[in-house]
Order: structure tokens, then C-alpha cells, then sequence
């Protein structure tokens, strides 16, 4: 099957946005000027929802909305949204939310279940009948009911600068990929809703937030974590350089720019916080405490190495600092690989011809702890994202976008999904993004192999596609096992031996940023998840591969 017999026929095609879909004033974003924002939303209730394409045999009557990915039966659901409620409200953030998607039981006479699964795409329906991908998600493992939050942000923008009746905006799920014997889902009875994120105090900063943190006069929005001994001592703030002029300094919870003299000051190129600040200072003592459950049945509070918490938690508690450095005395490692590495895609590019990219990864790569995950102030998205939407905007290709990773992914699951979930698709490049969940000692030492296989397994079907590999970002060292596990994945990731196949070292370029800040704060969850602030490393270090370096 020829790769334009799957895409045009599924409707998978995701244009990204420029700028001016993304609908905030750009203001003078290094002035220091006041930020306030605050996460609120507005919940929209799908108006109309109805099943779509063919009738699933051996569903039971009760089963109103489908969704199945069987050889020769394909069931959606469409919904449609009234957002004339929104008018002038465009957002930095709407995602779908579809409740308990429970997969069904369905009699397929000679025909086993496997563990294959496809993937969930949430489609545009235009007004001339054509689709546009507007979201994707790997289909989580059968067998439960498991909750969806598709993000959508693109299209309900796009819907928003419509005028009147038109500010309906149509949706459609599928599942897609390869057609997998008893794949079938059933909707919640409950119908669908749109969580619509206020745009107040937010401005579209992505520029700023990939350039490269190495080069260029102003260092753009460091993460940090002030954390200390005794609130009676002012703290002094790492940063990755000494600095010659703040800028600003944010408390990321409330949004808000702190105030110079009475919230921080800098004091021979380091910044300080004195005591009384109303920066987010945490003190040791409480900040690694957490409860445990004694034989008596009593709760006491022990302290702990590691303080695991998702949920923005961590994001509440840091600031963010834009400054101008005084000298660039620290980078990170130099590049392993060039876009000469991946010709095929180099080649592609320069045309300006069109590009079908998958994102292949764990939790991680599907963005958990990023700001926009957690629907939190400023919405940053995880960094697939951050790279698809500007090697569009550089190179002028229109991307077609999917995100195919899975919270608790390992490289062996990986390599029974490798062809539903990405070789069907044909993509012109893979980004291959595991290793967090491989650490143990029987996992590891199988990793490499995995990877290895599943860059043969996509090219059986898809001969011409080519590969970003990165490696993983640190876990906590003061975990147990430290961090020599994950430098062993690492080590053997970049040994593997394909043609057309670049490398971004991600590890080596955690520990270069462990020289001058602390572990906490790059973390979005205080164990093995990025932050904003690391997210958009990831993204500065692949965008490098591919020659955008601002």
C-alpha cells in the first residue's frame, strides 16, 4: 500500500497555525512589565452527538457510540460545538474531554485479540466534507475504562476567528492505524465537553522560549526552585550564568512579575532573594515530608529523598528568570548530529514540500508536567510540539503532527506497537524518545535491541522513513540505583548503527545543566518529568539537529 493510500483517505492531515491564529497581543515581552494570569476556564458542552461511518456487527443495541478500528469496519463519532458563547475569547488552551472510553467485547468468529492497539485521532469535519487531524493520542491498553484529554487548540482557534453561525466547529474521533481485530470502544453516555482556557495574561512567547539558552543577549525565563535550610538567611538563586541585568523574575503560580529590592536584588552577578520575599521559598525541612501510613494505623510524616508530585505542584512552586548573563562561561555539548544525517527529510524541507511526523515516547515525550498538560499558566506545550510548530514556521512545510506516546511506555511495548501506531502511518520522520521506564537491570540491557528493531520494523512497511533518536532526560539522582542506569541507556542508544538516523543527547545535556542548577529545578514532578523550563531544552537541542538555532 502506497503511503498516499492511508493519509488523504483518513483525513490525517494537521496544519499548524502561524502566529496569527494565535490570537494575543504580543507586548514588549522583555520590558518587566507586570504579569498576572490566572488558569481559568470555560466548559462547553457538545450541542449535537452522533455515530459515524459503519455499524459495528456484534455490538450490542445498547452501544450508541462506537469507535472501532477493525478490518473492514471503521465507526466514529462525530460532535458538534456551539462556541458563539466565545466570541473573542481565543485561547491558549482548549483540549477535549471524552470521559471513560470503554473498550467493548465483540464476537469475532476465528479471530483472536491481540496487543496491538492504533491510535485516537480527534479530526476538524470541514464544511466541504474534508477532515483535518486536530489531535492524537495512542489508544491506551484494552481491557479498562480509561479516561481521554485530547488537546485541540489549533482548531478551536482557528473555529474562533469565524464569524456568526460558523463559530461551530465540528468534530470527529476515529481510532486509526492499522486495522486491529476487536478494537472497539464505547463513548460514556455523558457527552463530550471543551475545556476553553482564558487567554488573560498570556502572550504567544514562543520564540523567545526556543531560543537557544547558550547564545543570544538575554537568557529567556531560567526555571529555578528556591529551596532552603532556614527562611531567617536570604537565598541565592542558581543560574546558568553570572548575571549582568535582570530582567524579570516570575512566580509561575500566581503569574506575577516580583518586585526588585523587596522580592529579589542582584548582588555581584548573582541573584539573591532577601528574607521576607514573596517569591515561592521553600524550606527543606517541610518541603520533603510526606505521609506514611504506620502498623498502628497511625499517619506521621516522614522525610523523604524524593518528593514525587504531578499535577503542576512542582510548577506552582518555582519562578522563572529573564536576565541578561554578564558572561557565557557554561554550554552544553556540542551537537551529534546534522539534517545532513537525514536526507530524505533535509531534502523535503527545502522544497518546502509537506512532512508527516510521528512522536514515539513515553510519558515524557506526551508532555506530562509541561504547563500546558497540567492546564496551567502559560500553557506551554511539551516539546514535540514546541519543535513540529517551528520547523514549520522556519522551513514554510506544512507538518502533519502525531503524537503517538504513552504515559509508562517501555521500548519493549513499544516494539508491539511500533507498526499500528507508526508504520501504518508512513511518516516521513520518527521521533524515538524511551529510556525513563527501561532503567531496571533486565529492561536495559534489552533496549537497544528494542530500538533497533523497531527502526527495522517501521522501514518493512516504510522504507524511506528516517529517525531522530534522543536519548533520556536524568531521573532524580538521589533515587536508589543514582543515575548510572540511565547513562548506560544512553551509552547504548548512541551506539546503534542505521543510516539515516540523528541523535540529540539529551542526558549529557542534563548533566552540563547539573553543573550549575539543581536537579528540582529542571523537574516538573521531583523524579523523572521535565518542566517548561527543560521541555524547551528539549526542543532547543532537536531543533539544532535541524539548523534552526534561533
Amino acid at each position: 500500500m502506497k503511503k498516499s493510500d492511508v493519509l488523504p483517505r483518513q483525513g490525517t492531515r494537521r496544519v499548524l497555525p502561524t502566529s496569527a491564529l494565535w490570537v494575543a497581543t504580543v507586548v514588549a515581552l522583555l520590558s518587566g512589565g507586570t504579569v498576572s494570569a490566572k488558569s481559568e476556564f470555560v466548559t462547553v458542552t457538545a450541542s449535537r452527538v452522533a455515530a459515524v461511518g459503519a455499524t459495528v456487527p456484534g455490538a450490542d443495541a445498547s452501544h450508541r457510540h462506537l469507535l472501532a478500528n477493525e478490518p473492514g469496519v471503521s465507526a466514529g463519532v462525530e460532535m458538534e460545538f456551539d462556541l458563539r458563547s466565545l466570541v473573542g475569547r481565543a485561547t491558549p488552551l482548549a483540549r477535549l474531554q471524552l470521559g471513560g472510553v470503554e473498550k467493548v467485547k465483540v464476537a469475532r468468529p476465528g479471530q483472536a485479540a491481540g496487543v496491538e492497539r492504533g491510535a485516537l485521532h480527534v479530526f476538524v469535519r470541514e464544511s466541504d466534507g474534508g477532515e483535518t487531524l486536530a489531535g492524537s493520542q495512542p489508544v491506551k491498553p484494552g481491557g479498562t475504562v480509561n479516561p481521554y484529554t485530547v488537546e485541540v487548540t489549533d482548531a478551536i482557534n482557528a473555529c474562533l476567528t469565524r464569524s456568526g453561525s460558523a463559530q461551530r466547529v465540528r468534530l470527529v474521533v476515529r481510532l486509526t492505524g492499522k486495522p486491529i481485530p476487536h478494537e472497539v470502544y464505547q463513548l460514556p453516555d455523558a457527552l463530550p465537553t471543551l475545556q476553553v482556557a482564558s487567554a488573560d495574561g498570556w502572550v504567544d512567547d514562543t520564540p523567545q522560549r526556543l531560543a537557544p539558552v547558550t547564545a543570544g543577549g538575554v537568557v529567556y525565563r531560567e526555571a529555578c526552585l528556591p529551596l532552603t535550610e532556614s527562611p531567617e538567611k536570604e537565598l541565592v538563586v542558581p543560574l546558568l550564568y553570572p548575571v549582568r541585568k535582570v530582567v524579570d523574575v516570575i512566580h509561575l503560580e500566581r503569574g506575577e512579575s516580583l518586585q526588585e529590592g523587596r522580592d529579589w536584588i542582584v548582588r555581584e552577578g548573582r541573584l539573591v532573594l532577601p528574607v521576607g520575599s514573596h517569591a515561592p521559598v521553600q524550606r527543606a525541612a517541610e518541603f520533603f515530608l510526606a505521609p506514611r501510613k504506620e502498623k498502628s494505623g497511625e499517619t506521621t510524616m516522614v522525610r523523604s529523598a524524593i518528593k514525587l508530585v504531578g499535577d503542576g505542584w512542582y510548577h506552582a512552586r518555582q519562578i522563572e528568570v529573564t536576565y541578561e548573563p554578564a558572561v557565557r562561561d557554561w554550554t552544553w555539548p556540542a551537537a551529534r548530529s546534522t539534517l545532513d544525517q537525514l536526507p530524505r527529510t533535509r531534502e523535503r524541507l527545502r522544497a518546502k514540500a509537506p512532512l508527516t511526523v510521528i512522536l514515539f515516547g513515553d510519558s515524557i515525550s506526551a508532555g506530562y508536567n509541561a504547563s500546558r498538560i497540567d492546564g496551567v499558566w502559560p500553557y506551554q506545550p511539551g516539546y514535540g510540539e514546541l519543535f513540529a510548530r517551528r520547523l514549520e514556521q522556519v522551513y514554510g512545510s506544512r507538518i502533519t503532527w502525531m503524537n503517538h506516546a504513552r504515559a509508562g511506555g517501555t521500548s519493549a511495548h513499544a516494539l508491539t506497537q511500533a507498526d499500528a501506531q507508526v508504520a501504518w502511518f508512513r511518516p516521513d520522520l520518527v521521533l524515538l524518545a524511551y529510556g525513563m521506564n527501561d532503567r531496571s537491570p533486565e529492561r536495559r540491557l534489552a533496549q537497544r535491541e528494542n530500538l533497533e528493531k523497531i527502526i527495522d520494523l517501521v522501514r518493512t512497511r516504510s522504507p524511506e522513513t528516517e529517525f531522530v533518536v534522543i536519548t533520556p532526560m536524568l531521573n532524580n539522582p538521589a533515587q536508589p540505583a543514582g543515575l548510572d542506569p540511565v547513562k548506560f541507556i544512553r551509552d547504548e542508544q548512541l551506539k546503534i548503527d542505521r543510516p539515516g538516523i540523528a541523535f540529540v543527547d539529551l542526558t549529557s545535556t542534563q548533566l552540563a545543566l547539573l553543573e550549575r542548577k539543581s536537579y528540582l529545578d529542571l523537574s516538573g514532578n521531583g523524579a523523572n518529568h521535565p518542566n517548561d523550563f527543560l521541555m524547551r531544552i528539549y526542543a532547543q537541542r532537536i531543533l539544532e539537529v535541524f539548523a534552526v538555532t534561533r
